[in-house]
């Protein structure tokens, strides 16, 4: 959710934030009970992290780019009344040392463009801040993007038009 900015409400944002949590890397799958942290119980530097990249993401997503406007284009899509916001996008990130977004997971689209969409505008994207000392991974984040700006209305001529 954006607050009259258009930045992210930082509220909803660690409201949303899923458990900061993660399946254990390259652990057998007998390990994917992931280990979760509700954001009341994570250390502050986890949810501060958090923030700046749900913040980082909400501003990938809503950018002018090609890819960007394809994906809130098809999201504006599946809307289920005009008057309705589309369903949070829940994201799993990885991020790399470096601070890059390294993978990504989510429940796939319908269609396999917007799929790539997300894929190419997160994927090797570097996240503001350092990466905390243990922080679990993957980050799991809710974002809401702004829905397309309606088209503006047609000026009606009036009768007296030539």
């Amino acid at each position: 959710m954006a607050d009259g900015q258009g930045k992210p409400n930082l509220l909803d944002i660690v409201g949303r934030l899923m458990g900061l949590g993660a399946a254990l890397a390259g652990a057998p799958s007998s390990a994917l009970a992931a280990q979760m942290v509700a954001p009341s119980a994570a250390p502050v530097e986890w949810v501060r992290y958090a923030q700046g990249a749900a913040a980082a993401v909400t501003a990938l997503l809503q950018a002018d780019n090609e890819a960007a406007v394809q994906l809130r284009a098809y999201l504006d899509q599946t809307r289920p009344a005009p008057d309705q916001p589309t369903a949070p996008l829940i994201v799993k990130l990885w991020v790399a040392k470096d601070g890059k977004v390294s993978k990504i997971d989510f429940t796939p689209f319908s269609h396999p463009a917007p799929n790539a969409d997300l894929r190419a505008l997160l994927v090797g994207q570097r996240l503001p801040g350092m990466l905390p000392k243990g922080m679990l991974l993957p980050l799991r984040i809710a974002v809401q993007l702004d829905t397309l700006p309606a088209p503006a209305p047609v000026a009606d001529p009036g009768p007296n038009s030539v």
